[in-house]
């Protein structure tokens, strides 16, 4: 449990003195985007059909709450604000990489459990996802914005 709220500051920490390159428009307009689609796999793939579990007992826990609301919207942010179009393809998989970390510490701390989720797995959700992330904000957001 402190892993979560250590990683929680460390990404609040970072987001304050990281260079900002999206304006807090962008910024408040994609936290909550990613935080709905957090939530979505959460509910989906951690609730409905229980193929991991956070935390020590199967309830759905503030601790939850605060991973499944604050880290993706974070790291979200800190990966557009980071990312340069030029070398994005590199970003999103050094990015993988970092979640897959997470995730794996997460899993060995005891704090997330693995059903019938290998953690392998994620590895191209995380991929997807940051590409996606990448392509919806230039393609959708960083248009309406400019």
């Amino acid at each position: 449990m402190f892993f979560v709220w250590g990683l929680i500051v460390i990404l609040l920490i970072a987001l304050l003195f990281m260079p900002k390159k999206l304006s807090f428009r962008e910024n408040i307009i994609i936290a909550p985007i990613v935080g709905y689609f957090a939530w979505v796999a959460h509910i989906l793939i951690g609730v409905k059909l229980d193929f991991v579990d956070f935390g020590p007992t199967k309830k759905v826990e503030y601790t939850d709450y605060a991973l499944v609301s604050l880290v993706p919207p974070l790291m979200a942010v800190l990966f557009l604000n980071f990312i340069k179009n030029n070398k994005y393809l590199l970003y999103v998989i050094i990015w993988t990489i970092l979640s897959a970390l997470i995730e794996f510490i997460l899993s060995e701390v005891g704090y997330m459990k693995h059903d019938d989720w290998k953690m392998w797995y994620s590895i191209p959700v995380y991929f997807v996802a940051y590409f996606l992330l990448h392509w919806g904000f230039n393609k959708v957001i960083s248009k309406h914005f400019d």
